[in-house]
C-alpha cells in the first residue's frame, strides 16, 4: 500500500469514529454510509480493523455499531486544555466580555472535521452551547470554513470530495470571502436561529491551526452589533496568531 493510500485509510477511519455522537451513539451501516460517503466494502473493512483494536463494538442483527471500550482510554489521556487554549485565553476572555455572546475555539482534528477545544457560554438568557469535544465537518459552519479556506488546494479537494459540485461551488464563495475579509458570517448552518462569526488563527507561514468563533441569536447579532462582532472576532484571532 502506498503512503498516500495509508494516510487516506487513516483519515477514513477517523471519519468513521467521528460519525458517532452523544445524540446518536449507535449506528447501522446505512447511517454510517450517509455520514462518511464510503462504500459498503470499504466501510466493513474499516469497521473490522477498528473492532480488532477495541475502538468499535458491533452487535445485533441487523448489525449495529458503537464506540468501543478503548476509546475511553484515549479520552482519559486527553487534556481538555491544549497549549493553544492557554495561549488564547486572554484574547478569548476579552472577546467574551465585549460581545456577551458564546465564544469558542475550534481546532482541525482531521482532513474533514474540527473540534471545539474551548467554549464560554453567553450570559444572555437565550444562548447556544455545543460544548468542548463537539465535532463538525469543516465545510459546515463559519468556524470550519475559515480553516478550510487556508488549507492547501489538495487538502481542500480531499475535504470536499464527498460533496456535490453545486455544494462545492457554494462553499467556494464563502472561502473567497474568508480570504478577502479574514472573517466569515454564517446564518443557521449548524443550529437554527443562530448567527456564527469566525476568523482563522494562522501560523507565521499561513497554516490554519484554529478558528475563533462567536455565535448568538439572529435577533441580537445583526446591524451594528454584528459589524462590531466581526471586527472583534477578527482582532481576537489576529492577537492569538501573533502570540504563536
Amino acid at each position: 500500500m502506498s503512503s498516500d493510500s495509508s494516510v487516506r485509510s487513516v483519515e477514513r477511519a477517523i471519519d468513521v469514529l467521528f460519525s458517532f455522537t452523544q445524540q446518536e451513539p449507535v449506528l447501522d451501516i446505512p447511517a454510517l454510509q450517509q455520514r462518511t460517503g464510503l462504500s459498503r466494502p470499504t466501510l466493513y473493512r474499516l469497521l473490522r480493523t477498528l473492532e480488532t483494536r477495541g475502538l468499535i463494538y458491533s452487535f445485533g442483527n441487523p448489525l449495529r455499531f458503537q464506540l468501543g471500550a478503548r476509546i475511553g482510554l484515549l479520552a482519559s489521556t486527553w487534556t481538555p486544555a491544549p497549549p493553544l487554549v492557554t495561549l488564547a485565553a486572554g484574547p478569548l476572555e476579552q472577546l467574551w466580555r465585549s460581545t456577551q455572546e458564546t465564544v469558542a475555539l475550534m481546532m482541525p482534528v482531521s482532513a474533514s472535521h474540527r473540534m471545539c477545544v474551548f467554549e464560554r457560554k453567553s450570559p444572555q438568557a437565550l444562548s447556544f452551547s455545543r460544548g468542548v469535544g463537539y465535532t463538525e465537518p469543516l465545510h459546515n459552519g463559519a468556524s470550519g470554513k475559515v480553516i478550510l479556506a487556508h488549507l492547501t488546494p489538495d487538502q481542500r479537494r480531499q475535504s470536499l470530495s464527498q460533496l456535490s459540485r453545486h455544494a462545492r461551488d457554494l462553499i467556494a464563495r464563502d472561502l473567497q470571502t474568508v480570504l478577502q475579509d479574514g472573517v466569515l458570517v454564517t446564518h443557521a448552518e449548524v443550529m437554527a436561529g443562530t448567527v456564527a462569526v469566525a476568523s482563522p488563527v494562522l501560523t507565521k507561514s499561513g497554516q490554519p491551526v484554529a478558528a475563533v468563533c462567536v455565535f448568538g441569536t439572529e435577533m441580537r447579532l445583526r446591524g451594528a452589533a454584528l459589524r462590531s462582532c466581526r471586527s472583534q472576532t477578527a482582532k481576537a484571532a489576529r492577537d492569538i496568531s501573533t502570540r504563536l
